[in-house]
């Protein structure tokens, strides 16, 4: 179970005292934000997105459903690596938006947190669904609806 705690709670992010999801969602914007710094490539960034979206997919599928089992609890609040994946969704705008990433950053975080907290439809269905599934889904959903908003606000700044 340690390794599954370590892979699941994103090294420890999970078990941050106070809102451990806004930690986990941190940690994708932090590695976004330094390969760009260093890479500022499109393809390179939309890679390490896809790359870092699918890998903790997967572990949250494979993993977080047992641990589910172990605690007796449905989404325990240490679980942070759906928030990797989802906010991870949510960033793919911000491959593109070139001088501006602090700010598109930011934007990308906030509409995710939000949508995470309020769940509007489907996202609360989602979250019903058994074992690793339901714990990410939400997530997914999350990310799709925040990129989506920020998607339309750039486009929006753009024919400005």
């Amino acid at each position: 179970m340690a390794v599954k705690k370590i892979i699941l709670s994103c090294f420890g992010l999970g078990f941050m005292p106070i809102a451990p999801g806004t930690w986990g969602s941190l940690l994708p914007i932090g590695l976004f934000w330094v390969i760009h710094h260093f890479w500022p490539n499109i393809g390179v960034l939309l890679a390490v997105l896809a790359v870092l979206t699918t890998l903790s997919s997967i572990s949250c599928v494979v993993l977080a459903g047992s641990a589910e089992k172990i605690t007796n609890k449905k989404d325990p609040g240490w679980i942070v690596i759906d928030e990797v994946a989802g906010q991870s969704v949510a960033l793919l705008p911000a491959a593109f938006a070139g001088e501006n990433i602090l700010l598109v950053c930011a934007a990308a975080f906030i509409l995710f947190r939000i949508f995470d907290i309020l769940k509007p439809w489907p996202i609360r269905n989602a979250e019903k669904l058994p074992g690793g599934f339901g714990i990410l889904l939400d997530d997914i959903l999350a990310g799709i609806y925040a990129a989506a908003v920020l998607t339309a606000i750039l486009s929006f700044k753009t024919i400005l």
